[in-house]
């Protein structure tokens, strides 16, 4: 009906009543006496359209929550609007509590199936309407109106045939889990929230389902890397927008700045110049770093800074070489500084000289204290993210603030970043549990690690069928090794056997070091930021010799002294793209967010030394651990474990008496000794 058909003379609303006078122009009654009374007309029918959807969500809800519940289900007829979104808060909120409570008991919350129950008990025949024992339906509260009667003998149905009638819960066109419900229930009510995403758990199909469950409201997807982000644009609903966090940054950079990107890369003598540096600087007697070298260094200071969150460019930006005694580092770095502080002042500026880079304009961005328009922010990979972006989301407090990630895959601490979830400021901290990508016997081996870390989680391997072996898998798809020496020195292997072998992330940070090593053999020096602090060869190998952080350094001057720079640069230049390659060989860091069939674990995962006095070995390093947890996770069929055997020693997450094992005999160098300042993973 519409307002020119009101005919009557009184206003159209039940409980007002009002005479109406005719209109002044058409002469033709008013339907409602006011806009008030209009306005009340329009959401009593908007109740009527969605008061039975919220009720089929009440009922659904407190069926899963008990299904024995059905003299409770009688109670919700009789519930208004308002009282029926309170109860869908409180059973929310009750469902989110039961998924939380047996994750921490490490099983998985399920609904018991109350068939078999029924057949067994063997239920009595109803008795006639006659001498019905059947009990009187709840008397109505004040304002709640009565039951029918057909509603009452609806409801008497076997609650198990109800539930096979009603269709399964479906989210964005997915059928989530019960601990994926309770994330997005979690984020429909509102709340900080952390989503703790166990390896192959169906984080980026949960993301999805979270933003189409609300697509009222503006949601912002901050992916790790641009591939993800362009994936998730392509799948996820328009009430997101997916983005990294350089692209948000790149949008309020000013077009002067913009035009910089595509500038040539500086030289280091240039940028000597620029930064004014003029004289060389003598560190010790045996180190002489030339203008061009402390460039290098100041420049590399910004991109510390660019990492952090910190509001100016301090003394701990500037990363001084290995070899230097504490009293030299401290002089270094305050040389350097203001050199770094001038950088920062160049790549900020339109007119600037040195080489302007994307993490300058998301630094300069985030010094702003944006604030983003968004009504709720998802921050992926959050164990992995860098201080400034971690600081960017966090500020945004008129936000719901959402992290996702695994904090047992934290594994990027040594250059910078940070395990947000960590500190971040949640109501709520839900997992997902359940990994599609692998069987039990993965999912077994990884809850070792887990164990050994101390994590709460335990994942439920439920992809395809799995195994473990330890040594003796023939051909596999990837080759996982703990440092890019190993990595090179398998490589060189594969070579022999004429197959044809790909390096994850390429050779350039093996080249690049293959040739500083010819440098310091003729002993002129290097600039290779790691080995600046060192005159010649002779030189870098007494400090691998005696300096226990010298770890990965010191298989990399290992593997020349065996083989030979040349020979490391021939093989570096035989490596194919990983399409055509037989097998792809990866380091653990650069595996992490991927998968093979079958993977071998190279045996440069060094067991800890026991002690010489108790037997007992103390466990790795947790960094360690977190990284031989992502290692073990990267395979769907078939997993080598060979090199990270040595678990078994560890019983209970504790250490046990150390067991001799082959593989561990043949590497002398111990996890403890590896130094994460190395960045040959660049």
């Amino acid at each position: 009906m519409t307002e020119l058909e009101g005919t009557t003379g009184t206003c159209a609303r039940p409980t007002c009543g009002k005479p109406l006078p005719p209109r002044a122009k058409t002469g033709r009654a008013k339907l409602y006496c006011s806009q008030a009374c209009r306005q009340a007309m329009l959401r009593a029918r908007q109740r009527e359209i969605e008061g039975p959807a919220l009720r089929d969500q009440a009922a659904a809800l407190l069926n899963e929550i008990d299904p024995l519940a059905t003299a409770e289900q009688l109670h919700l007829m009789a519930l208004d609007e308002q009282q029926l979104a309170v109860f869908l808060k409180h059973a929310r909120a009750v469902r989110t509590g039961l998924v939380g409570m047996y994750a921490a008991l490490g099983v998985e919350l399920r609904q018991p199936d109350l068939t078999t129950t029924r057949e067994q008990l063997r239920e009595p025949a109803r008795p006639t309407p006659a001498t019905s024992t059947r009990k009187a339906a709840p008397a109505p509260g004040p304002g709640q109106q009565t039951v029918p009667a057909e509603i009452l003998e609806a409801f008497e149905k076997p609650a198990a045939a109800q539930r096979a009638a009603a269709p399964a819960r479906k989210v964005g066109g997915l059928t989530p889990t019960a601990e994926q419900a309770a994330i997005i229930d979690a984020c429909v009510d509102g709340g900080d929230l952390v989503v703790e995403a166990g390896a192959g758990t169906g984080k980026t199909s949960t993301l999805r389902m979270i933003a189409s469950a609300m697509p009222g409201r503006r949601g912002l997807y901050i992916a790790f890397g641009k591939d993800i982000a362009a994936e998730a644009k392509r799948t996820f609903p328009a009430s997101i927008d997916c983005r990294t966090a350089h692209s948000l940054a790149y949008r309020a950079t000013p077009d002067g700045l913009k035009a910089r990107l595509n500038g040539p890369r500086v030289p280091a003598e240039r940028s000597a110049e620029v930064l004014r540096i003029l004289e060389p600087l003598r560190v010790h007697a045996e180190l002489l770093l030339t203008p061009a070298v402390q460039a290098r260094l100041a420049i590399e200071a910004v991109q510390q800074f660019c990492y952090s969150d910190d509001p100016v460019v301090g003394l701990h930006h500037v990363r001084p070489p290995k070899g230097l005694t504490g009293n030299q580092e401290r002089l270094l770095r305050e040389a350097v500084l203001p050199y770094a502080r001038a950088a920062w002042d160049d790549v900020t500026s339109p007119r600037g000289q040195l080489h302007y880079a994307h993490d300058h304009y998301l630094k300069a961005w985030a010094l702003t204290g944006p604030k983003l328009k968004a009504d709720y922010v998802l921050l992926d990979e959050a164990q992995d993210a860098n201080p400034v972006i971690a600081q960017i989301v966090q500020a945004q407090d008129h936000a719901q603030r959402i992290a996702v990630g695994d904090s047992n895959q934290a594994i990027f601490g040594w250059r910078g970043a940070v395990d947000a979830l960590a500190q971040w400021p949640a109501r709520q901290r839900l997992q997902l549990t359940t990994s599609w990508r692998f069987g039990p016997q993965v999912a077994e081996e990884a809850n070792k690690w887990l164990a050994l870390l101390g994590s709460r989680m335990r994942l439920t391997g439920s992809g395809p069928a799995s195994r473990v072996v330890d040594g003796g898998l023939e051909r596999p798809h990837a080759l996982l090794c703990r440092t890019n020496g190993e990595a090179i020195r398998r490589a060189m292997l594969v070579l022999a056997d004429n197959r044809r072998p790909a390096l994850a992330g390429g050779g350039g940070a093996i080249k690049a070091l293959a040739e500083a090593a010819i440098t310091l053999q003729k002993g002129k020096g290097c600039s290779h930021p790691e080995l600046l602090a060192f005159a010649s060869w002779d030189q870098l190998r007494s400090y691998v010799n005696t300096e226990k952080s010298a770890g990965e350094l010191r298989t990399f001057v290992r593997l020349i002294d065996s083989h030979g720079p040349q020979e490391i640069l021939k093989a570096v230049g035989r490596l194919v793209s990983e399409s055509s390659a037989d097998v792809t060989i990866s380091t653990a860091h650069k595996a992490k967010g991927r998968e093979w069939e079958t993977v071998q674990v190279c045996d440069d995962f060094d067991e800890p030394k026991p002690d010489e006095k108790t037997g007992q070995a103390s466990p790795p390093r947790r960094e360690d651990q977190m990284l031989a947890y992502v290692t073990v996770t990267r395979a769907k069929r078939t997993l080598d474990r060979s090199g990270l055997a040595w678990i078994d020693n560890y019983g209970g997450g504790r250490p046990t008496a150390a067991r001799t094992r082959p593989h561990a005999a043949r590497r002398p160098t111990a996890l403890e000794d590896w130094s994460p300042d190395l960045e040959l993973d660049g």
